[in-house]
């Protein structure tokens, strides 16, 4: 009678152990980033998501009020009748920044038109995960809205004398943005998104123009755009100087930025410029 032998699993060798965990890492190597990308491509259609609301918002609010634009100042004095599309409450110590910005535009005249309060936040904007201090110093104070309203139209006193508060005034209303993904280090921005447009022409080739407030490149080197007949873009930065000027977390950043100028970004400059609307340029 044979006894039958029991045999032992075998374990792995140290061999076969490090080709494994060297498998495992290229395969991570490989997804990350495809991952990464994917999740920038799903808060860049969020993002687009809110553009095309607050777009909509906009034409509904032209189109109960003979014409009239609502007002990209958030601080707008009540006095000119003008009202603004989110107020310019500024929050205090010890307040919920997030909560304050909501109930802004609650009392805004864009609510009733895009009833949603997160419409003004994109997920990808990283100043959000910034501590909450009001007036901080250092670079990387906590903002949650992302938008700013193109000050040309009924916005920002940059340009005052070349504003237009009529819609029967944009002349080329596929071809003019109504809000700009902003990147402002500064905080909450609290006025219209204003450029240097060659102040003394206004118009084409711009030379001299330059930024001023920033744009955002959250998703991948590009930031949104929604227009004046409803219609949202992500668009592409074309030169490296408007992304580092667009991620630069430093709060004077505006004093030293892109410009229409040999080899300092025209390309994009250019388009914004196009972009933004004013009585000479509608």
């Amino acid at each position: 009678m044979s006894i039958k032998q029991t045999r032992k699993p075998r374990a792995f060798t140290l061999i076969e152990l490090l080709v494994v965990i060297a498998i495992i890492a290229v395969l991570a190597a490989l997804l990350l980033p495809a991952l990464s990308k994917a999740k920038l491509r799903a808060m860049s259609a969020n993002c687009l998501s809110n553009q095309k609301q607050l777009a909509l918002g906009w034409l509904m609010y032209v189109d109960d009020n003979q014409g009239r634009l609502v007002g990209f100042d958030p601080n707008v004095n009540p006095a000119t009748g003008v009202l603004p599309w989110r107020t310019g409450t500024l929050p205090t110590p010890g307040s919920d920044f997030k909560l304050v910005l909501q109930n802004d535009f609650k009392a805004g005249g864009l609510y009733q038109y895009a009833p949603n309060v997160n419409v003004l936040h994109c997920p990808a904007d990283r100043r959000a995960l910034s501590p909450q201090v009001l007036n901080r110093p250092s670079p990387g104070t906590f903002a949650w809205g992302s938008y700013s309203g193109s000050g040309g139209m009924n916005g920002d006193n940059w340009m005052a004398s070349v504003m237009i508060t009529k819609q029967s005034a944009i002349v080329h209303p596929s071809a003019r943005y109504l809000w700009v993904e902003e990147n402002d280090p500064r905080g909450e921005n609290v006025g219209g998104w204003v450029i240097n447009a060659t102040a003394a022409t206004l118009t084409p080739p711009w030379q001299g123009s330059a930024f001023v407030d920033g744009p955002a490149a959250w998703h991948g080197g590009t930031s949104t755009f929604s227009w004046a007949d409803g219609h949202v873009e992500n668009h592409k930065w074309l030169d490296s100087r408007t992304v580092t000027f667009a991620l630069l977390m430093d709060p004077n950043k505006w004093q030293n930025p892109p410009t229409i100028a040999p080899n300092q970004s025209p390309r994009d400059v250019a388009y914004v410029c196009d972009g933004y609307i004013s009585e000479r340029n509608p």
